[in-house]
């Protein structure tokens, strides 16, 4: 019904959940937004005008329109209430934890414990997401030209020392996920010392920019 709405951020509330809210001025009309806190992040301060995908949710006492800055985020967040059991809500912050092509990876390496760094996701859920997604998130990315991850990766599986590592030095996980993404794509060597130094370079870089 609602594709996307453009106008003026008339105001935004963090609230300390995993769903924001985000009011959007079209057309002297003020529009009640829930989003992640990755896209009340993105979008930009009160007084700018911005561009935003929605989704309508309707249930049977409430209707709510749901906000992402990018397609990709969109697409990721309708794919995920595809899964038995996963409502708007969980799948926002799913989406909103780990972004549309980080969670997208690691569904398709079968990385459950990368799924359950997501707000009320346990390890059932993120299974359950693997089982019935992997093969609609190959097709979504084939159909964006985005190259999959192989099955049983050696890739995937040195990252979780990493992980553990980075975790360590108090970085979250969505900024370790970004880090080992970026190592992936530059196809650093399945290596744990080489993969901590280049993600260690790369969130030194990205705290200074």
């Amino acid at each position: 019904m609602l594709s996307y709405l453009r106008g003026k951020i008339h105001s935004k509330e963090i609230s300390g959940g995993p769903v924001d809210k985000l009011v959007m001025e079209v057309g002297d009309i003020g529009f009640e937004l829930s989003v992640s806190r990755r896209t009340l992040t993105l979008l930009g301060q009160p007084g700018d005008e911005a561009t935003i995908y929605t989704a309508l949710s309707i249930r049977e006492t409430e209707w709510n329109i749901f906000g992402f800055a990018s397609i990709d985020e969109k697409q990721m967040f309708t794919l995920l209430q595809s899964v038995t059991g996963i409502g708007p809500k969980s799948a926002i912050a799913l989406v909103g934890t780990l972004g549309p092509q980080q969670l997208a990876a690691a569904i398709l390496s079968e990385d459950q414990k990368m799924i359950t760094q997501a707000p009320g996701v346990g390890a059932k859920v993120a299974q359950r997401i693997i089982l019935e997604l992997k093969t609609k998130v190959e097709e979504w990315q084939s159909q964006k030209g985005v190259e999959g991850i192989p099955k049983g990766s050696a890739y995937s599986a040195a990252t979780e020392e990493v992980r553990s590592i980075l975790e360590g030095l108090g970085y979250t996980p969505s900024e370790i996920a970004g880090a080992l993404k970026k190592a992936q794509d530059e196809a650093v060597d399945n290596d744990v010392e080489l993969l901590v130094r280049f993600s260690l370079k790369t969130l030194g870089a990205a705290a200074k920019s």
